[in-house]
């Protein structure tokens, strides 16, 4: 009986204290609320900062543009050989110093040598024959002609003589056969003087056979024709007979065939011709092969095709070269460009001979550089596109150093802010703007460019914010403010 009784005793106990406990919670909450029911009219009827604000309307920008790129010459000749050799020997090593011409690389030109050597006796031989060819139509057009007026006047000598062989002879006639036998001896004299003159001729291998038996053909008609004309003369002096007719009548007849068989060799000079034509085209080939043997000689010595600095070798003696295959570089130095890539918003803000600034090397050399290429097309990747600007010669550049173009672009509408509006706020910018009730509110603001006229605010606030600019350093979020605009300098000095 006395255990359950104290056992009461101690609950009692405990839940005394419980209630205690729960009584002291509610005191101290209502004692809180009572502290911020005090706070807030305090807050309220606190005196109001004063602060200059600046009302925020948007300004034109001047864009500006930037790319880098390297330094390359405006000259660069990778040089290759036209011809497959072997390399005789190389002239120069990287760094030398060239002149536009200069010798730099030799291959073997010992085959070259020989195939030139040939094409220039085959270029003989066909001027030798050609020459041969020339001389014979000459000789045989001028033997030709000779002979059908030889002929022809035999025939009608040969008829004449007919003619009075059937009339009888008279005394004009008798006179007139001696006289064919004197005009008949002076065609075979000259007929055995040329006949002389072409055995020498043919001797010296400078007529062909068929010239030579030409030529002993006309003295045979000659010699004929001139024994014929005694005859005729003899008969003429002793009377005709039957026999003489039918000998005069074979005679017109020897004389017709002899001006057909004259007439048949104006086809032989035709050969004659064309042979000689060939002779010529044969003296053209031959010529042509003399020149590209040159030509192929001329390749195995390689040259620069501009003064500059040799910037890479890339054989040694010994080495085989083919046709295409690079085997030294050589670089103006005299001229460089920066040649970079600028996106395709700006490259429309680019023309031929516009000034940009150019920053080069690590030292970070400044100068003007002036645009001399804009590609046509851009990369359909990058969207990019190709632009060079020349660099003047005062900037000391060397080819494959890094530089970097900048250039202004297009005006754009963009916010711009007084630097000092500026707060740090964990790391991240800020300003505070008033609000329609005069209160003081923080807002985060994304910072852009620096310019002349302060910070260009890229996202955070917009047209008619009143940003606060004055006394930043004690603004917390949620006081209250009294705004004051800035004086007009400031405003003009702003806005500049």
């Amino acid at each position: 009986m006395t255990g359950d009784y104290e056992s009461l005793v101690k609950k009692r106990k405990t839940y005394a204290v419980i209630a205690a406990l729960i009584l002291l919670a509610i005191v101290v909450v209502f004692a809180g609320r009572a502290k911020q029911g005090n706070d807030e009219p305090a807050q309220e009827t606190a005196e109001a900062i004063e602060a200059e604000v600046f009302v925020v309307s948007p300004s034109s920008l001047p864009n500006s543009v930037s790319a880098s790129g390297a330094v390359q010459a405006i000259q660069e000749a990778k040089i290759a050989p036209k011809i497959m050799s072997s390399v005789a020997a190389v002239t120069v090593n990287e760094g030398d110093r060239v002149r536009q011409g200069q010798v730099l690389i030799r291959l073997e030109s010992n085959d070259l040598q020989a195939q030139l050597a040939q094409a220039e006796a085959g270029l003989s031989a066909a001027l030798a024959g050609s020459g041969r060819a020339d001389t014979g139509v000459g000789l045989q057009e001028v033997q030709t002609s000779a002979n059908i007026a030889n002929a022809q006047a035999s025939l009608k000598s040969a008829r004449e003589h007919l003619s009075m062989v059937k009339e009888g002879p008279r005394k004009q006639q008798r006179t007139q056969a001696h006289l064919a036998v004197a005009q008949a001896e002076a065609q075979f004299n000259n007929a055995k003087l040329e006949l002389d003159r072409y055995n020498r001729l043919y001797e010296q291998d400078v007529v062909p056979k068929q010239r030579l038996d030409g030529v002993q053909a006309a003295y045979a008609i000659a010699k004929a024709q001139y024994e014929s004309a005694k005859e005729q003369a003899s008969m003429t002096d002793e009377g005709s007979r039957s026999q003489e007719i039918i000998a005069a009548q074979q005679q017109v007849q020897q004389a017709e065939q002899g001006l057909r068989l004259a007439k048949a060799s104006v086809a032989e000079n035709a050969m004659s011709v064309r042979n000689a034509q060939v002779a010529a085209s044969q003296v053209k080939q031959a010529r042509a092969a003399v020149a590209f043997a040159k030509t192929q000689l001329g390749y195995a010595t390689i040259t620069s095709p501009i003064t500059g600095v040799v910037s890479a070798r890339m054989v040694d003696p010994g080495d085989t070269v083919s046709p295409g295959m690079p085997v030294i570089c050589v670089q103006s130095d005299s001229r460089y460009r920066l040649e970079v890539t600028v996106p395709e918003s700006a490259a429309g803000d680019m023309h031929i001979g516009k000034q940009v600034e150019v920053e080069i090397g690590a030292d970070k050399r400044r100068g003007s550089g002036k645009v001399s290429v804009i590609s046509p097309a851009g990369d359909t990747g990058s969207h990019k596109f190709l632009v060079k600007a020349d660099l003047p010669e005062e900037l000391n550049v060397r080819a494959g150093e890094f530089g970097r173009i900048s250039f202004p672009a297009s005006f754009s509408k963009g916010v711009i802010i007084p630097a000092k509006a500026l707060k740090d706020a964990g790391g991240l910018p800020c300003v505070f703007i008033v609000d329609k009730q005069d209160i003081a509110r923080m807002r985060m603001v994304k910072v852009g460019r620096t310019t002349p006229g302060g910070m260009e605010i890229l996202s955070g606030l917009q047209a008619e914010d009143r940003v606060i600019i004055e006394n930043t350093g004690v603004l917390t979020d949620g006081v209250r403010v009294k705004p004051r605009k800035p004086s007009m300098s400031k405003v003009e000095r702003i806005d500049g």
